[in-house]
Order: C-alpha cells, then sequence, then structure tokens
C-alpha cells in the first residue's frame, strides 16, 4: 500500500491544488493571518507577557470563557498545581530508583537503535527513556486529578456533529508513553520542530483531507482546529512511535522545576499552524513528490528551508514547578531546547489526553496486553525493558480507575 508514496503524494498535491480558486493566494491569505499571530507572540514576548495561557487545577471547574478563548486561538495550556510538590518530588526519586535498581542503561545500550523515529530531525535523539510501567508514571496518569484535568480538555473540542458522535469527553482510556530525564549540561539531545500524529499522511489520508477541506478551499478562516469529526478515521503509516490513538492534547506533567534555558519544551502557539504548513507544501517551488521536508513514518518536520515564518513563533515554555502540566493540541508545532543550562535534572512524564472513542479503545485493548506483560505499547519500538524489572506495576497494584482507564474493569 505504501511502497509507490512518490505518486500517492503527486496525486494528493494535485487533488489539494484543485479544491482552491487559486492554491497560491489561498495560501498567501493564511500567510497574512501567521503574520499577525507572529507579531503578536513577538509583542508579548517584548513585553514580557505571558503567551501560554495558563489556569489553576483549583480553578477549571469555573467559568472561564476568556481563557478558553485564549486556549483556542494558541492550541494549548499550562494546568498548575495538579499534584502536591512534595508527592511529585517523591515519585522523581523512585523513578530514579526504578531505572538504577534495573541497570537501564545497560540495556538501553544494547538497544538503543530500535527507536528510528526521531532520527531525521536536526538535534538527534532527545534524552527520552522507553519505560512506561514505572510506579511514578501509572500513579500520575491514572490519578483522579490527571481525569479531572483531562475531562476539562475533552469537553474544549466539539466531539458530536450531524454524522456521529466522535468520542465521550467524560471517559478517559489510558495511552501508555515515556519519561524525559535531561541531565544538566547536555547539549546533544534536544529535538528540532514537528509535529507528531502523522506526517505525509496529513495530505495522503483521505480522512486527513476531509479534517483541513476548510483549509484547502480557501475557507480558513472557518477552520475548527477543535472540530474532532474525522480525527478517530485517520489512518496512519506504520511506523514504531507513530501515535494510533486520538489524542485531544498531548502533554506532559513536570517532576522537577524547569523552564527557559533547561532543556525543555518549546511550542509554536498557533492553534491553526498546521493550514500554513498544509499549504506551504502545495507551492511550485516545491517539488511534486515532496512535502516541504516531511518523510514517512517520521515526525512531521517544520524548517527554515520552508518554514521560516512560522518558526519566528517558537517559544519555549515559562517555568514549571514539579505537579505542573502543559498540554498542546496535536497540529501544534513542538521542540525541546537543544541546550540544557541548568543545574539540576530537568524530568517530566509524557501523558497525553485520549478520550473514549473506537479508535483510542482498539489501541488500548492491544495496549493493556503489553501492559500484562510488561512489553513496550504497541505504538512504541519493541524495547521491551521492563519484563523482568523489579518495581514494575503489575495487575495487583492498579486502582479501579486505572483499571477502567485500561480496560480491564467496565467504567460505565
Amino acid at each position: 500500500m505504501f511502497d509507490d508514496i512518490d505518486n500517492q503524494i503527486k496525486s494528493a498535491k494535485e487533488i489539494l491544488k484543485k479544491k482552491s480558486k487559486d492554491y497560491i493566494q489561498n495560501f498567501n491569505n493564511i500567510k497574512r493571518y501567521i503574520d499577525i499571530e507572529i507579531e503578536e507572540i513577538k509583542r508579548s514576548k517584548d513585553l514580557n507577557q505571558s503567551i501560554i495561557p495558563e489556569i489553576n487545577f483549583d480553578s477549571i471547574e469555573g467559568n472561564n470563557e476568556e481563557l478558553i478563548k485564549k486556549v483556542k486561538q494558541r492550541g494549548c495550556v499550562i494546568v498548575r498545581n495538579v499534584f502536591n510538590e512534595q508527592v511529585i518530588n517523591t515519585l522523581n526519586k523512585k523513578l530514579e530508583e526504578y531505572i538504577n535498581i534495573n541497570d537501564y542503561f545497560t540495556d538501553q545500550k544494547k538497544k538503543s537503535d530500535l527507536d528510528k523515529y526521531f532520527s531525521d530531525l536536526k538535534s538527534g535523539k532527545p534524552q527520552i527513556f522507553g519505560l512506561y510501567w514505572s510506579k511514578t508514571q501509572i500513579e500520575i496518569r491514572h490519578s483522579e486529578q490527571m481525569a479531572k484535568v483531562k475531562k476539562w480538555l475533552n469537553n474544549l473540542w466539539v466531539y458530536e456533529n450531524d454524522e456521529y458522535k466522535v468520542f465521550d469527553p467524560n471517559r478517559e482510556l489510558s495511552y501508555a508513553d515515556r519519561v524525559r530525564r535531561r541531565e544538566p549540561g547536555d547539549d546533544t539531545l534536544g529535538l528540532s520542530p514537528h509535529c507528531d500524529a502523522g506526517s505525509v499522511e496529513r495530505w495522503t489520508d483521505s480522512s486527513y483531507q476531509k479534517i483541513y477541506k476548510d483549509i484547502f478551499s480557501d475557507n480558513f478562516i472557518n477552520y475548527n482546529p477543535f472540530d474532532a469529526k474525522y480525527r478517530d478515521r485517520v489512518i496512519e503509516f506504520e511506523s514504531p512511535a507513530v501515535a494510533h490513538v486520538f489524542r485531544t492534547f498531548q502533554g506532559w506533567t513536570a517532576l522537577t522545576e524547569q523552564g527557559p534555558n533547561d532543556g525543555t519544551l518549546q511550542l509554536i502557539p498557533i492553534a491553526k499552524g498546521m493550514a500554513y504548513i498544509l499549504t506551504r507544501a502545495l507551492l511550485d517551488d516545491v517539488s511534486e513528490n515532496e512535502l516541504c521536508g516531511s518523510k514517512l513514518g517520521k515526525a512531521l518536520s517544520v524548517n527554515k528551508e520552508y518554514h521560516e515564518l512560522l518558526l519566528k513563533g517558537l517559544v519555549s515554555i515559562p517555568k514549571m514547578r514539579p505537579g505542573d502540566t502543559i498540554w498542546w493540541h496535536p497540529d501544534v508545532v513542538h521542540a525541546v531546547e537543544d541546550k540544557h543550562l541548568g543545574k539540576k535534572y530537568s524530568n517530566v512524564v509524557y501523558v497525553g489526553a485520549t478520550p473514549y472513542c473506537k479508535k483510542n479503545l482498539d489501541y488500548t485493548v492491544k495496549q493493556t496486553k503489553k501492559f500484562l506483560e510488561g512489553r513496550s505499547p504497541p505504538d512504541f519500538a519493541p524495547e521491551d525493558y521492563e519484563i523482568n524489572y523489579n518495581g514494575r506495576v503489575k495487575l495487583e497494584n492498579l486502582s479501579s480507575l486505572a483499571k477502567k482507564q485500561l480496560v480491564l474493569e467496565d467504567s460505565n
């Protein structure tokens, strides 16, 4: 199916160009919008004003219309004080013990060539650990606090339409992801700007073409990045570390204090920024079988050659405390700073919001089988470090909420 990718790309680009009366003019209209957004980001930066919207965990159930409007514009949000700082400090120490007691680094050297997902990105592979089932990750991932935050995030989306209900925003499944532990002084393990949730697919997949219909057909003004219709129906090219779930938001929880220059997260906080990337690839200076550097089975590339304007909006996230969380829309471009200039570890646990729908349910059932065996989840390279690890969480250690989210117990 994917052997003839060059022709698939050529064919998709021809179809997408024809959706517009003038694809070049369409791009220029989108570019004008991005110009305004970039100027606003720069102005906020110059005035030392916050760019990424923030809310306290205790306030998420309040009436936050102004904040929600900002989240939908920026495509990201910080939810602070989700967890008690002392509890997180303890969990951070436990994660370190789990890594050391099980001699993870020896294992990792043997299997480091298995995960190639980030290999084409400029800065190489980040300092991300192929661990999924530690007590630290499970306690954060399946906590009542996390369920509450995800429910709030899921409800920011339009999840029902005339055809069908895309997902249930109030029921959460589980998506096991990794951890980042970045050493102070590290200057080798950054990650250049990219998007997950598909690269080439965003142009070639028929469901993605429907999702982005307004972008390609001169109706960008009405495009709503928070309309979930068809996002549960996209089909990804098979590759290790390509997500086979629909995440309303990607995210992580800070295990340590970190901020700008601490080797941490960067975002281009423009929810509609994907429109620029999609229509840029249709312009005549891009070869007909090329997509501005994006490759099959790799993260979506955002680079200076084609996306210089968009990259002007790249900002480092503000200082995060242990227990704070950050979330970004699956179309939001993100990166990891090249250098960690801080004095302490910069550690996070990745946690995505994966609401209840058939796509996510199908994946969770496969993932749970891997959990029971202590293996890497289906979306990730089969490194399988944890099969015999001391302290790995097993079925008998799970809370009722965790069992429901892993489809081991009925959640109705």
